[in-house]
């Protein structure tokens, strides 16, 4: 078992981000002792908010009252803001108390904006000076709201978890997202902007002036009608009302530039200047040592303060990013090297540093349990994010994700609904084939159905019973995918009535089979049905089949495996020593996700006795609503005796980390700071890897070759494919992402262009063994990207491409003459031959007769006789050949009668 997890998790810094980067060589240093840096002042108290544009601008720097005057002045006809539930002792002279509460509080406060405050326009910018209480971080919240009390349209900005911006005119299951990719953190002053450019089509999230999200969408302030209720710590839905802080609220009527949302933050800073040393010298303070447990890393980062690196000792070296922090680990066995690099935090303008020590770990054997792999799709509402993506982790912490090829996604499926979601990662252990298995559905820009059913109605009664297969050998390269419909048997029968097949996964049972062959046992969610026009009620349970590697002619349908009478689906599962583990999602009977166990050793079967363990796991990542999870992903750590378990919060948020050192216990919310994983990774699979094959996964992580020209090679014309393909180059360098460095990858070349039988110079392409070769995009007939397009037919976007010139040359002609003549010697014929090397070396050449054949070495410009002795009294006419490396030439010889 690996022990580079169970180190990075005993010393990850609270309220940090740890991570993974590049490759380079270092040596052990000694480490240094830390040393603090002084603050510097405040950079920007005397920045101003822009004013073209301005509708409203509410300072809560009074000191009673509940009526806040508009200070945006010029032409703006908007009205003063009202604190509902306000009191004098809220007031600071620098900013408003909102004291939070429930929903159906009567004391809480909150501030009521002007009716239609953002009506018609086309754009918009909010920006809010705000801190928040550490409770806002786990509670559904609004900092503010554009809407009414409707929960279908409207839109706002949370500081939940990873804070966000979105509007929707669709329910919460609509909402275009921009979130930041970390949360914050708490009681600290932050700027929160919100740009919704309508011209872009883009919505934008702005921390402390910094872009920290963006997203497409095609919704506009115009598209809220109704804006009755635009709040200040209200929401819509039954939230809490919103505790913190707030000291300034903008709103412009059109979409500031990032420098003007810099200026804005600038601006409001100088408010709160005072306690930023603070935030700054607590940022350090939480750094941790660092333990380098892979050959890069990824330096820490933290909410609280932007941190900078600098200083790295001997034997340490800073990426290209200055974000990235680089040592040649000593060897297997060794003991660890150490350092030290300065941190510097920056709270909007104040600095602070502080000397951070690091030690450097031995590096893992090639065949050592090291690092995680992730299959998983994205919800994207605005967009068609319903492919294949994966995700790698950070050295071997389960708790840190680097999304692979830029985040983009691998793989897209141009078969059924063209859609996927819910993949998962498994291999079949006897001939180490990679499987992802996935549903295949489009709820976003696919056929939602037509009349009285239409959406989740249509899609769980006549929806596609196909799962969507892949497979691969090396996690790098996948094929195209092919279908296997669960619905039939392995001759293509129907065997039962599904509407359809969700979440697939499988687990690996060695002696299935009476004679102990081993396969896969399958499990899905459907819908099952008594007749084949779906009529009548159903709901959704987990039914098994088994297969050995996912293809129609292995697939024998079970039956029932999780059936209490009531909507389940979702079931993921895993096992420790003789006890399985099954983790399902119920839709019907207020479970929410839970956990059951059995000893049974055919665990599948009708029958088996399941004990449940436990309910409502991870609801507090969703304000305590046990349907707000769904999609469990659950796998081990290689390092020590503890599990994790991803829930998928719906509908956007995406996976959120529970865990636990004793399945039988049961799952706990794992909140540290330091867990880091990309917005809207939702609902997949996780499988354990190798070093050899961490290493190989960060290697085909590239999207650029370091050079696409990779020159010319030369081959002789006539030459066949085999020479050509040994003649060109086999690999072409890339850069490899996460500034780890640069790689040689292997070049697949298309080579069509070249005729081997003509001279000349031909352009050949070739594409480079990374994960961006892999088929990411389809288009039909007519280039159409419709989902029921013809003749669909899958490419890759993002192939790096490299060229280069193939040169064919001319073929040279022998560079030597023969000549031969028959002569008559005691009454018999006798031939002799001639041959003249005009090369500039000498040659070896062989001369071949109709009596004989010799070799000689002939001098550069000389001549050589040879003479054959027929034995024959006469002779008829014929011809020698003579053969070097150069070609052959022949020489004819007259008839000759000796007698």
């Amino acid at each position: 078992m690996s022990k580079h997890a169970a180190v990075t998790r005993a010393i990850r810094a609270l309220g940090l981000t740890l991570g993974t980067a590049v490759l380079v060589a270092a040596t052990a240093a000694a480490p240094l002792a830390g040393a603090l840096a002084p603050a510097a002042p405040a950079a920007a108290a005397t920045a101003s908010a822009p004013r073209t544009g301005l509708l409203a601008e509410y300072l809560f720097t009074q000191t009673a009252g509940s009526s806040v005057p508009n200070t945006a002045g010029g032409s703006s006809t908007v009205g003063a803001a009202s604190v509902v539930n306000g009191t004098d002792a809220l007031w600071t002279g620098s900013s408003l108390k909102f004291t939070g509460g429930a929903k159906t509080s009567t004391t809480a406060d909150w501030v009521r904006l002007p009716d239609g405050l953002l009506a018609g326009k086309q754009s918009a910018t909010i920006t809010v000076e705000t801190k928040f209480d550490a409770s806002m971080l786990t509670t559904f919240n609004f900092l503010w709201n554009v809407g009414s009390d409707s929960t279908t349209s409207y839109f706002f900005a949370s500081m939940r978890d990873k804070a966000r911006t979105a509007i929707t005119t669709a329910s919460n299951g609509g909402e275009a997202n921009a979130r930041a990719t970390a949360s914050l953190a708490a009681d600290r002053w932050y700027s929160v902007t919100t740009v919704l450019d309508g011209a872009a089509d883009t919505l934008a999230f702005f921390i402390d002036g910094v872009k920290v999200g963006q997203t497409a969408t095609t919704l506009e302030p115009s598209s809220i009608a109704t804006q009755t209720v635009n709040a200040i710590g209200r929401s819509p839905w039954p939230d809490p009302f919103y505790k913190g802080e707030v000291s300034t609220f903008r709103a412009y009527d059109r979409a500031l530039t990032a420098a003007e949302v810099a200026a804005v933050s600038d601006a409001d800073a100088g408010m709160h200047a005072s306690t930023f040393a603070s935030s700054a010298q607590a940022a350090l303070d939480a750094i941790q040592p660092i333990s380098m447990t892979d050959s890069s890393i990824t330096l820490p980062t933290t909410a609280a303060a932007g941190l900078s690196w600098s200083a790295p000792s001997a034997g340490l070296a800073l990426g290209a990013s200055g974000t990235t922090l680089q040592a040649v680990q000593p060897a297997p066995g060794s003991p660890a090297a150490s350092g030290t690099v300065t941190a510097t935090a920056n709270v909007r303008g104040v600095t602070a540093s502080k000397q951070i020590p690091v030690s450097v770990a031995p590096a893992a054997e090639p065949g050592d349990d090291y690092g995680y792999l992730m299959v998983h799709f994205i919800e994207d509402s605005a967009g068609y994010a319903e492919k294949i993506y994966l995700d790698v982790s950070r050295g071997d912490d389960p708790e840190q994700w680097d999304p692979l090829n830029d985040g983009k996604p691998i793989l897209a499926s141009q078969l059924g609904t063209t859609g996927i979601r819910d993949p998962y990662l498994t291999v079949n252990p006897e001939t180490g084939t990679y499987y992802i298995i996935a549903t295949d559905l489009r709820v976003f820009g696919g056929d939602g159905g037509s009349g009285s059913c239409t959406s989740w109605c249509y899609w769980t009664k006549s929806a596609s019973t196909k799962l969507l297969v892949w497979e691969s050998t090396d996690l790098v390269s996948w094929g195209e995918p092919r279908s296997i419909d669960v619905s039939l048997d392995a001759t293509g029968t129907e065997v039962v009535e599904l509407g359809m097949a969700w979440a697939p996964e499988a687990t690996w049972v060695d002696d299935y089979t009476p004679d102990g062959r081993g396969a896969f046992i399958v499990y899905w969610a459907s819908n099952v049905y008594q007749n084949p026009e779906h009529t009548g009620t159903s709901y959704n349970r987990v039914l098994w089949g088994a297969t050995t590697d996912f293809t129609q002619g292995t697939f024998a349908y079970g039956g029932p495996f999780v059936d209490p009478g009531a909507n389940a689906i979702d079931t993921t599962m895993i096992q420790d020593g003789g006890t399985t583990y099954r983790i399902t999602k119920d839709n019907g009977l207020g479970k929410g996700i839970y956990m059951e166990s059995t000893t049974a050793a055919r665990w599948w079967e009708p029958g088996t006795s399941w004990t449940q363990l436990q309910t409502k796991i991870g609801a507090a990542w969703a304000g305590g609503n046990a349907g707000g999870v769904e999609g469990p992903a659950v796998f081990k750590s290689h390092s020590e005796d503890r599990w994790y378990l991803y829930v998928d919060v719906i509908p956007s948020t995406g996976y959120r980390p529970m865990t636990t050192t004793d399945l039988d216990a049961g799952w706990t919310q794992l909140t540290d700071p330091g867990f880091f994983m990309a917005p809207s990774t939702k609902h997949g699979g996780v499988i354990s890897l190798t070093k050899a094959q961490y290493d190989e996964v960060r290697a085909a992580d590239a999207s650029t070759a370091v050079t696409t020209d990779l020159g010319s090679v030369e081959v002789a014309e006539g030459s066949d494919a085999e020479a050509l393909a040994d003649a060109l180059p086999a690999t072409a360098e890339v850069t490899l992402a996460y500034d780890r460095g640069t790689a040689p990858r292997a070049v697949t070349w298309d080579a069509a262009s070249v005729d081997l039988d003509t001279p000349g110079t031909y352009e050949v392409t070739g594409v480079v063994g990374t994960y961006s070769a892999n088929l990411d995009t389809w288009t039909g007939a007519g280039g159409s990207t419709a989902w029921n397009a013809p003749d669909r037919v899958l490419a890759s976007s993002r192939a790096v491409a490299v060229h280069a010139n193939v040169v064919v040359t001319a073929a040279q002609g022998p560079s030597f003459a023969v000549q031969a003549e028959t002569r008559c010697v005691a009454g018999k014929a006798v031939l002799v031959t001639q041959v003249s090397n005009t090369a500039d070396a000498a040659a070896e050449i062989s001369v071949t007769t109709p009596y004989g054949s010799k070799t000689v070495q002939v001098a550069a410009g000389k001549t050589v006789s040879q003479t054959f002795s027929t034995r024959l009294a006469s002779v008829p006419a014929g011809e020698v050949v003579a053969t070097s490396h150069s070609g052959s030439e022949t020489a004819a010889f007259a008839a000759r009668a000796c007698n």
